[in-house]
């Protein structure tokens, strides 16, 4: 017997046997930024502006033109007002996004949007764990499709080892993939 279901196996095979590339057009990727000690990530309600907390504080990157465009390298002492919840899943903004309160996503929990309103889906898929497959999946595809004449299409974006956030802003307009050490941006016009 064996530990995949029979119906599985022709996904499996796909998707390992893809190889990791950048999203088909019309995305782009932008830029990519290492954040040591990265652990969540948030976008502005309704924005392309990332959000990107670490243990050296806090950043904001606008992901359409892939720029940083605030930074705050302070971190809350003992007795201060945290900036934080990690257990609400919340932090305030800075920069463009100051006086927000941001949902986060990544190492306290949480997720970002796993699809965008025209039909791009996220997946994340732990074949050989520990590493991730993270796929970028187009309108009207299904990773899990086996039958003939339907579209099992995905790109493999990337392969990572507990990645800390993978998916779109609210506009779905940006796509991002953040891992303990960097953040990749990607994004789109149409």
């Amino acid at each position: 017997m064996s530990p995949v279901p029979d119906h599985l196996v022709p996904v499996i095979r796909r998707v390992r046997a893809a190889p990791v590339q950048d999203p088909p057009a019309p995305w782009q990727r932008r830029a990519a930024y290492a954040v040591g000690g990265l652990t969540d990530v948030g976008f502005g309600r309704g924005s392309d502006l990332l959000l990107v907390i670490s243990h050296s504080g806090r950043g904001v990157f606008d992901c359409l033109a892939g720029a940083r465009v605030a930074r705050d390298a302070s971190v809350p002492e003992a007795g201060e007002d945290e900036w934080q919840d990690t257990s609400e899943l919340e932090a305030e903004g800075i920069g463009p996004l100051a006086g927000q309160t941001v949902r986060t996503a990544g190492l306290f929990g949480g997720a970002l949007a796993h699809s965008t309103r025209d039909g791009w889906t996220v997946e994340r898929i732990a074949l050989d764990w520990p590493e991730e497959s993270l796929l970028l999946v187009p309108p009207g595809a299904f990773i899990y499709e086996t039958r003939p004449g339907r579209s099992a299409e995905f790109t493999k974006v990337a392969v990572q080892i507990a990645p800390r956030a993978w998916g779109f802003s609210p506009t779905g307009k940006s796509l991002i993939l953040a891992t303990s050490s960097d953040v990749t941006i990607f994004s789109r016009t149409g």
